[in-house]
């Protein structure tokens, strides 16, 4: 059996979040061997010895964190990017009912495909900021 008691392991597990996210920001950096370089080194200054019980769950520890960080990353940025959808769509709409509001306004020149906003491919009329549909 491990010297380490249970509990010192899951404080010493809690301890690794921290340093993960860390670790996630320096990883883009290393090859996989020098990230579980690093990890050995993480897991060894905690005071697990390798080849213990202990060491390998604090490996696995490491790992699973930095799986954790990843994924809370991949969502954080598909929600940004969700939410960047969502604006741009709702700008969209802004500059369709602008374009229908100007039609037969002469001031404004007809909306085309060089427009910055699009087509409406439900009327197929193209819409822009500076632009009438008809």
């Amino acid at each position: 059996m491990d010297r380490f008691s249970t509990t010192t392991i899951a404080s010493s597990l809690m301890r690794l979040s921290l340093i993960a996210a860390c670790a996630i920001t320096l990883s883009a950096c290393v090859t996989a061997k020098e990230q579980q370089a690093m990890d050995r080194n993480q897991c060894a200054g905690f005071g697990f010895e390798p080849g213990t019980d202990g060491f390998a769950q604090c490996m696995m520890g490491v790992v699973q964190q930095r799986e954790v960080l990843e994924e809370n990353r991949r969502m954080q940025r598909q929600a940004q990017l969700a939410e960047e959808n969502r604006q741009r769509e709702q700008q969209q709409e802004v500059y369709k009912i602008l374009s229908q509001q100007r039609s037969g306004d002469k001031r404004f020149p007809v909306c085309g495909a060089s427009s910055s906003g699009g087509m409406d491919r439900r009327t197929m009329t193209w819409y822009g900021p500076d632009c009438r549909a008809r």
